[in-house]
């Protein structure tokens, strides 16, 4: 209804306009011809006209959204018609945005990509797929770690291939080694036994073979990491009738476990040029005679483990003549010279087999 009263409106004033002398080719009583041309700054006939005071020339809005053309920022966009300010553009429409300030034609509030508050920072307006910086490090054999000067690059939040996002590879080429790992034990040689060392190890994620960190607990220290048939020290002794008891000063030597030949770990040989003699043991009696009677003797004899006649550990009887086989047995006797069994005088003593001799008596 409003838009038939302006029409109406707009007719009445043409028609005025050709009462008051307008010169137009149909009568002055009669309606303007379908051809009359309008005067140059006339708005066109579906425009509207908004009400304006008494007086006063009307107000033309040609978009029609409410407001006046000297006022409206654009009227031929019934969608805006305020200039309205911003300060932060997202020209491509990846929801982050760039410092810029300006005015744009705007309705109620501001177009999409143009805000007054920030959000986050865009390295490239120019791009939705690149918008947040990233660092990152040649990273040539693919391991996740590089190596070089850093280098920025604006993404979608991933480094692009070939870069890793840490650098310190310390074998750039190697994709199984990348980080320096701390080492207290070394194994050259590799044969299980190891050396104490301190260092640090270009390495993956553990030590590589041969680095430790702490030593093998079923193994000595290596004596030799230079040397896979040798690991265990051992003190040695020259044994020289190869009994397997040694004797001389002793001497270290490194080893595979057991003495090289010639040797023992056994430095007790009482006697190392009689190969069944080699260990000392203590006796307390002898029988050289060898009747089966001792006497005390305290002294030592180098052995095969057991002490072999004359020399006893413990006495076997009391012999009291051990250089004649035929007594032993020590007897107080009495002169018997009328032979019947019954001596006289003074005892005497005699080393006997066990009975008087002939002419003495018990």
């Amino acid at each position: 209804m409003t838009d038939l009263l302006s029409r109406l409106a707009l007719v009445a004033l043409v028609a005025g306009a050709v009462a008051c002398g307008d010169h137009l080719d149909a009568p002055h009583d009669g309606p303007p011809r379908p051809d009359a041309a309008l005067p140059a700054d006339a708005p066109p006939l579906d425009a509207a006209v908004i009400d304006a005071p008494p007086d006063a020339p009307p107000l033309i809005d040609l978009d029609g959204d409410g407001h006046p053309a000297d006022t409206d920022c654009d009227d031929r966009d019934p969608d805006v018609w305020q200039n309205l300010a911003y300060s932060f553009r997202d020209v491509d429409g990846d929801g982050h945005t760039v410092a810029s300030s300006g005015t744009i034609c705007s309705g109620a509030s501001l177009p999409p990509g143009y805000s007054t508050t920030p959000g986050e920072p865009d390295c490239n307006d120019a791009d939705p797929a690149a918008f947040t910086l990233v660092t990152g490090f040649v990273d040539s054999d693919g391991d996740g770690f590089g190596d070089g000067p850093a280098m920025a690059f604006c993404t979608a939040g991933t480094l692009p291939a070939g870069f890793a996002p840490v650098d310190g590879d310390c074998a750039p080429a190697d994709p199984a080694r990348w980080t320096n790992l701390p080492y207290s034990f070394r194994d050259a040689d590799g044969d299980g036994a190891a050396v104490a060392q301190v260092g640090t190890v270009c390495s993956g994620a553990g030590l590589p073979p041969g680095y430790l960190v702490s030593a093998p607990g079923d193994r000595p220290l290596d004596c030799d990491d230079a040397n896979p048939a040798v690991s265990i020290a051992l003190t040695i002794f020259a044994d020289v009738d190869g009994d397997g008891f040694g004797a001389g000063p002793a001497q270290l030597a490194c080893t595979g476990g057991t003495p090289p030949p010639g040797f023992t770990t056994s430095g007790t040989d009482c006697d190392d040029r009689d190969p069944t003699a080699w260990v000392s043991l203590m006796y307390s009696a002898v029988d050289f005679d060898g009747d089966g009677a001792t006497v005390l003797a305290l002294g030592t004899r180098c052995t095969a483990g057991v002490l072999m006649p004359p020399y006893y550990a413990a006495p076997m009887g009391n012999d009291c003549d051990d250089g004649n086989a035929a007594v032993s047995v020590a007897l107080t006797t009495f002169v018997d010279a009328d032979l019947d069994g019954f001596g006289a005088g003074p005892g005497q003593l005699a080393c006997t087999n066990g009975s008087p001799p002939v002419g003495f008596s018990l």
